[in-house]
């Protein structure tokens, strides 16, 4: 079985390609993510959104998915930060339009969803993740944007 060698951080990983690679890789992301929540620990900061992506190739004399690397990220800002609710004020309905049209866009990207094209996967998840923080925001206004949408 073919082993790779994955380098970040000041460390060195050898993984043997299929599920132990994907887990190992998937495993140092998540402890990149560990770190990222106890600088937001220490820096007074939130996270808002994280992320880990897993990076694939085909290689070139097997013919087969190999993974060959990994990345994680993370977005902060300040526990304190007033940004969205200022935005929206105490206007709900600013909320529940906004939910609706991202909620359209969502269903028109999935009647014409192409299942291999990574770009309108993302914008998907991006979508989904902003519907989220908005119907967050507006249960923190007490209102339950699920039963109006």
């Amino acid at each position: 079985m073919q082993v790779t060698t994955f380098t970040g951080e000041g460390a060195t990983y050898r993984f043997y390609q299929g599920f132990d690679s994907l887990t190992g890789v998937c495993a140092h992301e998540a402890l990149n993510i560990r770190v990222f929540k106890r600088y937001a620990l220490n820096a007074n900061k939130e996270i808002v959104d994280a992320e880990i992506k897993v990076k694939f190739t085909i290689d070139p004399e097997t013919k087969r998915l190999i993974v060959v690397g990994g990345e994680s990220r993370a977005k902060f800002r300040d526990r304190n930060y007033k940004g969205s609710t200022e935005i929206f004020s105490d206007n709900t309905e600013e909320i529940k339009r906004e939910i609706r049209k991202l909620i359209q866009e969502e269903r028109l990207l999935k009647s014409t969803e192409d299942f291999d094209n990574p770009i309108v996967n993302e914008r998907l998840d991006e979508i989904r993740r902003k519907i989220n923080i908005l119907r967050i925001e507006a249960l923190t206004k007490g209102v339950i944007v699920d039963l109006i949408v």
